[in-house]
Order: structure tokens, then C-alpha cells, then sequence
């Protein structure tokens, strides 16, 4: 049998280029005549060293995809990517009789909901979980769907070794792509400081070994957790250390079988998607994970204390169960039978266009000419009498301008019939963070629509990390992908202005949420002639894209018509039903299991009842500065009682600031601003010490004690000015406090009437179900 397949790129690393590499020798050890495509360029190097991996080389051939046309028909395609499925639509426009197969690889919740699967085109998928296969039954009923696993070939010969015997410092290892869409190493990481730096265990150490986008985050995390000594990024691991896997999806894990049969001792988590416990759930040698630091450290510790002998028992009786994951012997004529012998279901001409078919093919797998370009210069580099020549700084400067310089192609504006009602994008703080309505919006819907896509603004790999947390799908912000991602939306949900770039289709509905209720003199209403002017010229067309506006109250609906001009805006609908954010304080503050999560979530540390914590939120003054305010909150945690905590959640402006607060106190803690909800920590909070911050009336929900700073009232009021009094409207005051009035003003008894005021007057649209509220009235007009 004459058999294409098409990738991406054999000559890469990673499971998907394992696991090609086990087909092409299976099918080419059936006698079959194999010629491979690759979307990448390739050099003649590459092809030797891919080929002296494989057997009966003389049976296979590479050229690039571009270039398929040059290459005779084939009996079967086998196409192992999903991105690149639409090129099946070429391939059946010119053989429409050639039998095509859709290897699924990808983690169904990670696949792009854009990516075309070709349905019309693809006569069988392959996929190797019984959940996606249930799936993929129910949404393509016209194609044969076969459950078959990949192969395991380079591990048939291999025979299992004894258990490795941890030895006094235990070792954790994690060998993976550093993709935190997919892996969450950075869990790892938050269970390595409850180890270290809660339990003590200093002599614990964890090794990350890979190499990917991810790095960056977790070179944050260990400085931030201070595990310099006890974290190590592609460093030898030891003989002895144990396999970790946290990863959130997997369809079977390469290195998870390699590390078993190696005799390493496992650590696994079932995933999101409970996958690794479809897949090696009767491995009963195995750790397993919940998902919990606090107790996955106690799951760990009484799996170490477990008895070697008895995993050495339980280890080879595993090991008679790989069987059970994929055939050891015969799997290429396993394959053959379930899935290349699987009936022709598509055999007309697909009438495409193939030129178009071929744009989306590369800007979907995110390749240009720049990569064909970089290619060549790296083969030209090698030529002695051009070496010199490439490596000037003047020739690479002018090759780094043709190669790097984006040269957005324009994308066209939005037609209505790109808008799918099943996409919702969410912005908050301008992806800084994902938090406020935004995020508590997006909650209530994701629960009320499942199969809805929610892609979330962001703004670099630590905002990803929370949103991969809720299960919805980051997009960098200004990016192709943000762009094309905002235009096919229905719903925009934003507590700030768009970015002017995406602009609007006119079926789109724009959710405009603002961040807080207001203080401090906004936009139309700036104290400040000229920065009142140039801001409100820049505001209002901006504001002309909303559609709806929640709101807390008479009196906020009031400040808002005053300082954005609602009236020039006569679609907008203002809703009357309290905001999404406060819904969440409303419906949690009596509840202990939320409270419980997070805490854990933020100090990384079991919860006490008896725990009391202060959160200090200073607002942003306009200009960079060193202190935040004149106290010392050495001395102030110092004078308070030993069960008290401070946490300082910094605005975003300064959230540089991290460290210095981190550093000076065990007691006192700072977050990265993008894994910070301002909302949560009011939850977990007793005290709230705030400046100018409109976080105090969100807070005043929770009837709890608030006290304000004000140390340049005067000058601020003058340059912002207030909307209202504090002191005269809800009855709070503000003032310099030293560090011993502060703790005073902590520990005293307050009948914290200010609340009730703040409440009533202002937040008295606000329920339980403002969230619910929202959403109706938006999908009344869907």
C-alpha cells in the first residue's frame, strides 16, 4: 500500500514526533511504501538523522508539503495534525478516491475551535481516549470514529527494572514541554514551596526539565516561593528521583511509560479531564493526585513512606498491563486492520479554492516565509566564504528587519456572518489580570453554557496561568489571534475600552462592566481643564460601542451619565441590576469551603479558623515612587498578634513593588498583580486598609472593618478631586496613622456603621444573583 503522511514537523521533538516515528516503522515493517510531508523546511542533515531512527529506509521519502503536487496519488493520507486537516479538502480535490485519515493527538479542550476538521474531506479519525471518541461519535455521525491507540514500539523490547530506592534527599523530576496550557508544571512548583517552605522539608528538591514558553513563569515562581536551591530548570537529574506529572491533559504521556519502565517511582495527577486515569487508572503502583497542594503533600509523604518491596510487587504487576494501553507485537497490522482497512466515506471532489485553503493551512500553524527565509540563512551561514559576511552585525541587523519585522497583513473588518454566538471574549484591566465582573460574568456563563469558547484577554504567561485555571483559553493581548478572536465573538465582556484597532462589527454586543464605583473625579468630570478635555475626546467615540452597563445603584448610574456622557450614547442600556463582582462577595461570605480555597490559593498554606489578615490596598498616584505610604508595616506586624497576616495587593502600575513587600516580613505577602483577584482576598480578609482605592465599597459588603489613609488629601483633591465626602456621606474618616495608631486602630471594636451606609446608599442594587441579572437581560436581545 502507497502511504502518505503529513505533519508538521518529523524532524522535531516531542510525543507527536514519537509517535510518527513508531507508525513509519510499524507501517514500513508491513511492507507498505511510505513518502512523509512536512509543513517545515528541512535539510538533507535532518533526513539523515530522521532516517537513521527508522527501518527499511529505502521505503521512504520526504518532501515538503508545498510541494505534493510533484509526488504521485497515494492508496491512504494519514494527516497527524489537526491544523493541518483542512489540507485534506486539497487532497480530495485532486484524489478524490484516496482514503484520508485524521490522527487526533491534541487534547480535545486544547484544540483551536476554529481549526476546520474537515469533515467532508476525512474519512476516519483515529483518537486514543474512549472520551474523545464518544465525542467525536456524536459530532461527526457521518465518519467512522475508531478508538485505537498510538504505539509504543520503542518500548516493546524493553523489560521493566526494580523500583528505584529514593534515597535520603528525595527527588522530584518533571520531563516535559514547557507548555502550561497543557502541563501546569507550575502546580509543581506552589506543592515544592508547601514542602520547603511550610513543612520544612529542605532538603526536598524538584527538577524541570524541558524547554518551551513556559520557562519564563517558572523562573518567576521559584524566586518568588525564594526555591533558588530546591528548584532546578534543566539541570542532570538524579538517579533516584521521582516522576511527577501535574499536567492538566494528556492523551498518553511518552514519558510517563519511559519513566515506569525505567523503575522510577510515579507521581501523577488524572488530569482535568480524569485522561491519565482513563489511561493508567489500574496501574496501582502509581501516586495518584488530587488537585490540592494540602493534601496531595499528604498523599506524596504516604507514598514514600510505602515499603520498597511492595512497590516492586505492584510495579511488575503494571507491567503486564501495557498491553492493555497499546499492542506490544503486530501493531502495524493492528493499525491496518482497525484503521486504514476503515471504509471510504467521503469519495466526491471537494470544490475549494487551494490557494486559500493553503493561506489558512500556514497562518493557522503560524508559518510564513520568514521561516523558509530563516531556514536558508542558517544553510548559507555554513558556507565557509559567507560566514564572515552573515555574521556582521550590519548584514544581520538588515536580515533580523526582513525576517522580524511584522508585516501585519490587514485583516478585514468583521462580517456578521463571522460572529458565532459561541464565542465570548473577555477582557479585564486591559489583560493585566483576569479578575473583577469580567471574570465572575464569564463564570456564570461558562456554567450556564458549557459548550460555549471563552477566550481572555492577556497580557504574558502568568495571566494565562489563571486563566487556564477556569478552564478557558488565553489570547495575547494586541495579537493575530486576539484580533481574529474579538471579531468572530458575539458577546464582549470589558471592565475598560477596547483596543481601537479591533472596532466593532454591528451585531457584536459590547458588555461594558466598568472597574469599581467611583471616588475620585473620572474622564468629563477631571478637575483639570485640559486633561478633562483631551480625555473625554478620546472616551466618548469609545464609549459609543457599549451596548449595556451595569450598575450598583441610582447614585452610581448618576456619576456615570456625569463622567462618561452616557447620553451621547442612545443604544446604550443601563442595567439596574448590580454588578457581577459583588454578586460573588454576596454569595461566599458566609461560605467557609470558598474561604478555604482561598487561602490555600494565596498564601499556598492550610486554613485556620483563628488566622486574622489584613489586606492594605493603596491606589495609584500617577507617578512612579519607592514607598507606598509613610508606615512601617515591619512594626506594625510586629505589635500585632502572631495569628495576624498582612497581604498588600499592589495596583498594577506598581506592581514591580512585589518584591520589596514580599522581602520584608514572613508575615507580610505581595502577589504577582496577574494572579491577584481583589475580590478573593476581600473574601479571606478581616481588615481592609485602603487610601483613595473605590475597593472599599465592594468591601463593605462583607461588613467587615475598613480604614483609609490620607496623607496628601489636600494636593490629591486639588489635581483629582472627590465626587463626594467620605466622612459626610458614609460616615468614615480618614487620616496619617504611625505604625502604633494603626495597630490601635486594628484591634479596636467597631460597630462598622460606615457599611451599612455604603450599602445602602450605594450598592443597593447589588444581590446574590446580580450576575444572573446581567446575563439575562443580555441574552433576552442575543
Amino acid at each position: 500500500m502507497k502511504i502518505g503522511i503529513i505533519g508538521y514537523d518529523i524532524f522535531g521533538t516531542g510525543g507527536t514526533t514519537r509517535s510518527n516515528i513508531n507508525l513509519i516503522n510499524d507501517l514500513l515493517s508491513n511492507g507498505h511504501q511510505i513518502t512523509y510531508f512536512n509543513l517545515l523546511p528541512f535539510s538533507k542533515g535532518k533526513v539523515k538523522r530522521t532516517k537513521e531512527l527508522l527501518q527499511e529506509k529505502e521505503h521512504i521519502d520526504f518532501h515538503l508539503i508545498r510541494k505534493w503536487e510533484n509526488v504521485d496519488s497515494k492508496d491512504v493520507y494519514i494527516i497527524t495534525r489537526e491544523s493541518l486537516f483542512i489540507f485534506a479538502k486539497v487532497i480530495k480535490k485532486k484524489f478524490p478516491n484516496s482514503k484520508i485519515i485524521g490522527e487526533v493527538h491534541t487534547p480535545l479542550p486544547l484544540i483551536d475551535p476554529t481549526v476546520d476538521f474537515a469533515p467532508e474531506a476525512i474519512d476516519t479519525y483515529r483518537v486514543g481516549l474512549q472520551s474523545a471518541h464518544k465525542y467525536l461519535c456524536e459530532k461527526y455521525t457521518n465518519n467512522n470514529i475508531v478508538h485505537f491507540p498510538v504505539s509504543i514500539r520503542h518500548l516493546r523490547c524493553r523489560e521493566i527494572s526494580n523500583v528505584r530506592q529514593v534515597k535520603e534527599n528525595v527527588s522530584f523530576y518533571v520531563y516535559s514541554r514547557f507548555d502550561e496550557s497543557q502541563k501546569d508544571i507550575a502546580y509543581s512548583i506552589k506543592l515544592m514551596d508547601y514542602f520547603v517552605n511550610h513543612l520544612g522539608k529542605k532538603t526536598y528538591k524538584l527538577y524541570i526539565n524541558g524547554k518551551g514558553p513556559g520557562k519564563l513563569v517558572y523562573e518567576k515562581l521559584i524566586l518568588f516561593y525564594n526555591l533558588q536551591e530546591n528548584v532546578l530548570i534543566n539541570q542532570e537529574i538524579p538517579s533516584d528521583a521521582i516522576y511527577l506529572s501535574t499536567a492538566r491533559y494528556e492523551t498518553l504521556g511518552y514519558s510517563i511509560l519511559e519513566a515506569f519502565i525505567d523503575g522510577r517511582q510515579m507521581i501523577l495527577f488524572s488530569g482535568d479531564d480524569k485522561s491519565l486515569a482513563e489511561i493508567y487508572g489500574e496501574f496501582q503502583s502509581f501516586c495518584w493526585l488530587e488537585g490540592s497542594i494540602v493534601s496531595d503533600s499528604a498523599i506524596i509523604e504516604d507514598f514514600l513512606s510505602m515499603p520498597l518491596e511492595l512497590k516492586n510487587k505492584l510495579a511488575r504487576s503494571d507491567f503486564e498491563r501495557l498491553s492493555s494501553i497499546s499492542p506490544i507485537r503486530n501493531y502495524g497490522k493492528s493499525y491496518e486492520e482497525a484503521v486504514l482497512e476503515a471504509p471510504i466515506r467521503n469519495s466526491n471532489r471537494c470544490n475549494v479554492n487551494e490557494s486559500k485553503i493553503m493561506k489558512v493551512l500556514f497562518e493557522q500553524n503560524n508559518v510564513s516565509n520568514k521561516k523558509y527565509l530563516s531556514a536558508f540563512y542558517t544553510f548559507l551561514k555554513k558556507i565557509p566564504f559567507l560566514k564572515k559576511l552573515l555574521s556582521s552585525e550590519k548584514t544581520k541587523k538588515t536580515i533580523r528587519n526582513i525576517l522580524f519585522n511584522r508585516n501585519h497583513s490587514e485583516i478585514s473588518p468583521t462580517r456578521v456572518a463571522d460572529l458565532r454566538d459561541d464565542f465570548i471574549f473577555i477582557e479585564s484591566f486591559h489583560g493585566k489580570s483576569f479578575a473583577g465582573d469580567p471574570k465572575y460574568l464569564a463564570l456564570s456563563l461558562q456554567e450556564k453554557k458549557p459548550g460555549y469558547y471563552f477566550f481572555v484577554s492577556s497580557i504574558n504567561e502568568l495571566v494565562d496561568q489563571e486563566i487556564y485555571s477556569y478552564g478557558m483559553i488565553p489570547v495575547r493581548l494586541g495579537s493575530r489571534e486576539y484580533i481574529q478572536k474579538f471579531k468572530t465573538s458575539k458577546l464582549i465582556i470589558i471592565n475598560g475600552n477596547s483596543l481601537d484597532k479591533v472596532g466593532k462589527s454591528s451585531k457584536q454586543i459590547f458588555l461594558e462592566t466598568w472597574h469599581g464605583f467611583p471616588l475620585k473625579k473620572m474622564v468629563a468630570d477631571l478637575m483639570d481643564e485640559e486633561q478633562r478635555i483631551l480625555e473625554t475626546e478620546a472616551f466618548i467615540p469609545r464609549m459609543k460601542k457599549w451596548d449595556y452597563i451595569p450598575v450598583s445603584s441610582q447614585w452610581n448610574k448618576n456619576l456615570f451619565y456625569s463622567a462618561f456622557k452616557l447620553s451621547e450614547n442612545s443604544r446604550l442600556k443601563v442595567l439596574e441590576t448590580g454588578v457581577g463582582r459583588n454578586a460573588y462577595l454576596i454569595k461566599n461570605k458566609m461560605n467557609l469551603s470558598e474561604k478555604i480555597r482561598v487561602t490555600e490559593k494565596y498564601l499556598n498554606r492550610p486554613y485556620h479558623e483563628e488566622q486574622k489578615i489584613i489586606l492594605y490596598c493603596p491606589t495609584w498616584r500617577g507617578k512612579k515612587r519607592q514607598e507606598l505610604t509613610k508606615i512601617d508595616w515591619v512594626s506594625v506586624i510586629e505589635q500585632l498578634p502572631d495569628n495576624y497576616e498582612i497581604i498588600v495587593k499592589l495596583h498594577p502600575l506598581e506592581s514591580h513593588m512585589y518584591k520589596k513587600y514580599n522581602q520584608l516580613h514572613d508575615r507580610i505577602h505581595a502577589y504577582f498583580n496577574e494572579l491577584t483577584d481583589i475580590q478573593e482576598l476581600f473574601l479571606i480578609s478581616d481588615v481592609l486598609i485602603t487610601d483613595y482605592s473605590s475597593s472599599m465599597f465592594d468591601f463593605a459588603h462583607l461588613n467587615k472593618k475598613i480604614i483609609v489613609l490620607q496623607e496628601d488629601k489636600q494636593s490629591y483633591s486639588e489635581k483629582i478631586g472627590w465626587y463626594f465626602d467620605l466622612e459626610e456621606t458614609i460616615g468614615i474618616s480618614g487620616q496619617a496613622y504611625s505604625a502604633e495608631q494603626v495597630v490601635k486602630k486594628i484591634l479596636e471594636d467597631d460597630d462598622n456603621q460606615y457599611n451599612k451606609n455604603i450599602v445602602k446608599k450605594m450598592l443597593n442594587f447589588d444581590s446574590s444573583n446580580s450576575d444572573e441579572k446581567i446575563l439575562q437581560n443580555i441574552f433576552n436581545d442575543y
